[in-house]
């Protein structure tokens, strides 16, 4: 019998019929290779692939995190993290996204093969109405609208692009984290017992899929018994999805109002360290994390 599990993040090809994992994991598992990658084939096309394989006696979960859709790029399974005690948390029931406002018809028919019935969507009136979820009738969506204060404004990019702002900085995205723990420690709360307690596959989003959605999941994986170490790989990840994307499409009218778009990168992507610090200011006692990971 194997005696460990070991989650392993592939990348699915274009046309759905392969995971693509690392040379060396392919060489032990008798994959074909090519360069720096190996391919494990599917046996037929498929949007979300869970395959296991062993050996040495190790039983690796291969699945891709990232799920491929027209219109979101950080579109990607929560789960699949080494969580207590050694088990894997599952795949397929926990997902996280930026806004959903631009899915094709295709996206929303993805969503539903992947048995998505509930969404919770976490940004206020005026981002929904912006960007609203044109989500089938039969998948329920809950808002629960969470606001931080970011350089003196609730919507940072329309005082960005308005002039109003023309730097964000590290420091300005910490003090944002701990205004969204200050002013919405229940809502974060109810928002990841909503997520938590959900018995079929869910998503939470808010609009880049990074912030609020980032404190919700990291609520969600410390009480699976995932380390702090895997939660901010995770966190990261967003930058990785949506950070060059959002830049490409800010750029030009950045540009216009006269703002440097390296002045933002902060607001484009992950800090660690502000995450840490949302956590921290948390009350997490009652669940029991503080005991378990220590003060972050």
């Amino acid at each position: 019998m194997p005696t460990q599990l070991v989650p392993v993040d592939a990348h699915l090809s274009s046309d759905q019929r392969q995971l693509l994992i690392a040379r060396s994991l392919g060489l032990a598992l008798g994959l074909t290779t090519r360069g720096p990658l190996a391919s494990l084939e599917l046996s037929q096309p498929s949007l979300a692939p869970v395959i296991e394989r062993e050996a040495n006696d190790v039983r690796y979960v291969i699945a891709n995190r990232r799920i491929l859709l027209d219109g979101a790029t950080n579109f990607r399974d929560a789960g699949g993290r080494q969580g207590s005690g050694g088990a894997l948390v599952d795949w397929r029931t926990h997902y996280r996204s930026e806004n959903l406002a631009r899915l094709s018809t295709h996206d929303w028919e993805s969503i539903e093969r992947l048995g998505i019935d509930l969404i919770i969507d976490l940004r206020h009136a005026d981002e929904s109405d912006l960007a609203p979820s044109k989500a089938p009738g039969h998948i329920t969506i809950v808002q629960i609208p969470i606001v931080g204060n970011l350089a003196g404004h609730i919507d940072a990019t329309r005082a960005l692009l308005e002039g109003l702002v023309d730097r964000i900085d590290d420091v300005a995205m910490k003090a944002m984290y701990l205004d969204l723990v200050a002013q919405h420690e229940k809502d974060l709360m109810t928002a990841f017992e909503l997520y938590r307690d959900h018995n079929q596959p869910v998503l939470v989003h808010c609009t880049a899929g990074k912030d609020r959605t980032g404190i919700v999941v990291a609520l969600w994986q410390l009480s699976q018994g995932v380390s702090m170490r895997d939660i901010m790989e995770d966190y990261r990840l967003s930058s990785l999805y949506r950070t060059l994307p959002r830049f490409l499409t800010l750029r030009p009218d950045l540009l216009a109002a006269d703002v440097d778009p390296r002045n933002i990168h902060s607001y484009l992507s992950t800090q660690n360290a502000s995450l840490a610090a949302a956590l921290a200011a948390l009350d997490l006692n009652e669940f029991g994390y503080r005991q378990r990971h220590g003060d972050w």
